[in-house]
């Protein structure tokens, strides 16, 4: 931080505490001479999957008021990255009972990092807290016995793989050295000198445990996992078994109960388990076919024009397989226009696309 900016950090402070604060004679705070703070950061879980969301605090331990803080938090940027919306920055501990503004600055601004730290290598959130005046009282914080008092979380990136690490690098020059002797008293804020503060910055490890246990396509298919809906499509008609078209990745292993008995058509289920335990359900999905036999025939424009016909009963969650496999005009009802696309499909006029479930 520029001289110029840290200078006008404390005449603001100052300014904002002779406001609100009764006072009497001018005279500024004098350092204790003894100030110290350590900050240990944390991260929970301490070991996780691509794609998970980690739990970033800085436990916080001072002897002094200090009116305002501020730490370049960086970040493996090829283990983790900020995922905006839930970065979730929040205050805890001691900073939920005192006054004062929480920020985070993302801009990953090139001055965000000291000499030896590249912005190719770590990413960075710039936290920031400034206390503000309540009942003439500045909000500071002073927990020598420390405690979280920030927390925010970041995301494992999907490419992430082996350890990284989280840290506040003591080189920076962004730290605020303003305190104060009495928060009741606007005269007695001081500012220390950086050298006769004693800071201490302990970092944390997170290691990457790899690929979630999971369904994938099988490489060179042209499966589709709809991880929104739960369905499996992109498959060819009267398939025998997906071996070639998903596979279990992780660790996790596939239970597949096949709708036609022999066959893996429409509302076929396939369970992904991990540890004998069922972690996600999908369901096949066979455009033109609704009837569960794998095949595109006249049994499935039958259907399509009974459940038009309220002869059939589709429930929107149970049978929603069904559904997404009737839609084969794409217009989200499953009617008469469906129907005769199938009557088309058996006599060789159009084809059904299997991957965008429309006809070509």
């Amino acid at each position: 931080m520029s001289k110029t900016l840290k200078t006008f950090s404390v005449i603001l402070a100052v300014a904002l505490a002779l406001s609100f604060m009764s006072f009497g004679t001018m005279a500024a705070g004098v350092p204790n001479g003894d100030e110290f703070m350590q900050v240990a950061l944390g991260v929970d879980p301490t070991e996780g999957y691509q794609g998970d969301y980690v739990t970033v605090s800085l436990n916080i331990r001072n002897n002094y008021y200090a009116t305002s803080l501020r730490f370049p938090v960086l970040f493996s940027k090829d283990i983790f990255e900020i995922d905006e919306p839930a970065l979730d920055l929040q205050k805890s501990g001691q900073l939920l009972s005192v006054t004062g503004n929480l920020s985070a600055n993302l801009s990953q601004n090139p001055a965000f990092f000291p000499a030896g730290y590249s912005s190719e290598d770590y990413g960075v959130v710039l936290v920031q807290w400034t206390g503000t005046v309540n009942g003439g009282m500045l909000g500071c914080l002073n927990q020598p016995d420390g405690g979280v008092c920030i927390s925010f979380r970041l995301k494992v990136a999907p490419t992430a793989a082996g350890t990284g690490t989280v840290l506040i690098p003591s080189e920076s020059n962004l730290f605020y050295y303003q305190a104060m002797n009495n928060p009741a008293d606007g005269n007695t804020v001081y500012v220390m000198n950086p050298e006769s503060l004693a800071f201490h910055f302990y970092p944390a490890s997170f290691n990457t445990l790899g690929v979630p246990p999971g369904i994938a396509p099988y490489p060179g298919s042209t499966t589709v996992i709809d991880r929104t809906n739960f369905f499996i499509y992109g498959l060819d008609i009267g398939l025998l078994d997906l071996d070639d078209h998903v596979q279990p990745v992780g660790g996790a292993v596939l239970e597949v109960v096949k709708s036609g008995g022999v066959v893996c058509g429409t509302g076929s289920v396939v369970y992904v388990k991990y540890n004998n335990e069922v972690l996600e359900v999908y369901r096949v999905v066979i455009f033109g076919d609704v009837t569960g036999d794998s095949l595109i025939d006249s049994m499935d424009s039958a259907n399509m024009a009974d459940y038009e016909n309220f002869l059939l009963d589709w429930d929107p969650v149970q049978d929603a397989a069904l559904l997404r496999a009737g839609d084969v005009n794409g217009d989200g009802v499953v009617d008469s226009m469906d129907s005769a696309i199938i009557v088309d499909y058996e006599n060789y006029l159009v084809d059904i696309n299997q991957v965008t479930g429309l006809t070509a």
